[in-house]
């Protein structure tokens, strides 16, 4: 396997094509059709079986869904115009997004319920780190790169966007899946075919996502909804294979847990999420910070924001998972995924490689640019 460092090359690498293909036509977003490539590749055999979550989340799963959803609204509240509250927007958005999809048809997936309960394990993963970082204490280091550039630099809305999405997908999101079960409760059933359907959903949020952040947060981000299905169609491909590795990993914790080799898999999948942390974390725009901070307030000002009541509880919460996943720096042992980058959608990495773009335009026109990094 390949270690991060070594990665860096074909990350750039990435960055260049991906930001040759961007169109910077102000217009809406495209919606491309899913293609699904990952789906026809097997899971492992065996793996853990995930509990019948019926009782705790509802048959379909919306109770944990509307749960997860109120309190990322919560969040999303509470942050206002600060740049952590970029992440809880585009994560509500999703939420939304799924319960949608299966409130029109719960047959969707083979087991919501199960899905629902995945939802709810994922977001305490996030929930723990965010109760963490404004107690002070250590969180993960690329939840800490992510964090770091919310706080201070001139940092564009799709830099917080994909350092949070790849924190909490490439470092959380196989633990949640672990925690949730590789297959059904009838113990024979593969919970990936659920796994690999819900990339539809989030090829189905990326317009929506990318609308949303652009009109709270950052004008920047409409210089990408020019996208034209093909690159869309690129990205998510590129984003389903990334969840690909988050089930992959899933398995690894599952086939390593109490062994010597769990630590091993914690630490790989650490070190790649800080990999790309870091890779992500490059190019600032000098001065942007005040520009979009001013964008922002505005917005709030000339209409009421866009997010469900959070005071409004959707239903009685479910009961606290308890997860094996901690806050702790490298090391602790929550993990995610050695190759799932964002979780929301297609285009995710396409918008922030053009704000990175971008960065290293304003950087080239300054005479004293910051440090990327």
């Amino acid at each position: 396997m390949q270690s991060p460092r070594a990665l860096g090359p074909i990350r750039a690498l990435v960055v260049v094509a991906a930001l040759t293909a961007v169109a910077f036509a102000p217009t809406t977003a495209l919606a491309a059709p899913h293609i699904p490539l990952t789906d026809p590749l097997p899971p492992a055999p065996g793996g853990n079986v995930g509990e019948d979550a019926s009782a705790r989340c509802g048959a379909d799963g919306l109770e944990c869904l509307r749960f997860v959803e109120a309190e990322l609204a919560g969040w999303e509240e509470r942050f206002g115009c600060d740049h952590r509250a970029v992440f809880p927007t585009v994560y509500r958005l999703l939420t939304a997004e799924t319960r949608m999809v299966i409130e029109d048809d719960p047959a969707t997936f083979d087991d919501p319920a199960g899905l629902g309960f995945e939802a709810l394990a994922f977001y305490e993963l996030y929930e723990e780190m965010i109760t963490a970082h404004l107690d002070g204490q250590p969180i993960p280091e690329a939840w800490q790169t992510a964090m770091d550039a919310a706080n201070e630099g001139d940092w564009t809305a799709g830099h917080d966007m994909l350092l949070a999405i790849n924190a909490h997908v490439q470092r959380d999101m196989p633990f949640a899946v672990a925690r949730a079960g590789l297959r059904l409760p009838d113990g024979e059933t593969s919970r990936k075919a659920d796994h690999d359907r819900f990339n539809a959903v989030l090829t189905a949020a990326y317009p929506t996502i990318v609308q949303a952040v652009g009109e709270r947060y950052d004008p920047i981000m409409f210089t990408v909804d020019g996208e034209t299905p093909a690159d869309n169609i690129a990205a998510q491909q590129l984003v389903s294979g990334w969840r690909e590795g988050v089930w992959r990993n899933a398995e690894r914790l599952v086939q390593t847990d109490g062994t010597a080799l769990y630590d091993v898999t914690v630490r790989t999948i650490e070190d790649n999420a800080q990999g790309w942390a870091s890779t992500i974390a490059t190019g600032e725009i000098p001065g942007y910070r005040e520009t979009r901070d001013e964008y922002c307030r505005a917005q709030l000002a000339a209409q009421a924001p866009s997010v469900p009541d959070a005071t409004a509880s959707p239903s009685p919460s479910p009961s606290p998972t308890s997860s094996s996943g901690t806050t702790a720096t490298s090391g602790g042992t929550s993990t995610a995924a050695q190759t799932g980058m964002p979780a929301t959608g297609g285009g995710h990495l396409t918008v922030a490689l053009l704000l990175l773009a971008a960065g290293a335009w304003g950087r080239a026109s300054s005479r004293t640019p910051r440090a990327a990094g």
